[in-house]
């Protein structure tokens, strides 16, 4: 079997099918970026809700955006201490010194307790994604009212 032979192969076709949908590759791009972008969101279990509502309503693939949100789960672990500094710089208040593996820890104990006594480092975790995300946004807007209006 060479390579064009499983290119063409009926399965392959119908995963194909499946990522594709009759969209274009900028709308292809724009569902791996929107995947990407609400995959790191510092808060957990709310990615894939989150973007299969915004893959529908900007009409995106909803296969590939929750397959790019699946990819960057680790980024989402490693960039949560990031995102809350930023938040905590962009919002004024003064630094915590929690670490990830603290966080971590809390979160195997009782992911509510956590939840709660870890809320304001959770608002400032989304300040710090927002810095990120809004310009995106209004990026994916901009592309996609171009893309409609042709």
């Amino acid at each position: 079997m060479n390579l064009n032979t499983i290119n063409n192969h009926k399965y392959i076709l119908k995963i194909k099918e499946i990522f594709t949908q009759g969209l274009s590759l900028k709308e292809i791009i724009l569902s791996a970026l929107l995947g990407s972008i609400i995959g790191i969101v510092p808060v957990l279990g709310v990615a894939t809700l989150l973007v299969t509502f915004l893959a529908l309503r900007f009409k995106l693939n909803i296969a590939i955006a929750i397959l790019f949100t699946y990819i960057v789960t680790p980024l989402q672990a490693l960039l949560l201490i990031p995102f809350i500094h930023l938040g905590e710089r962009t919002i004024g208040i003064k630094h915590t010194l929690l670490t990830f593996e603290a966080i971590k820890n809390s979160f195997h104990k009782d992911i509510w307790i956590t939840t709660k006594d870890l809320w304001l480092e959770i608002v400032c975790g989304l300040m710090g994604w927002s810095t990120i995300a809004i310009p995106f946004f209004i990026f994916l807007i901009l592309i996609k009212t171009q893309t409609t209006t042709k």
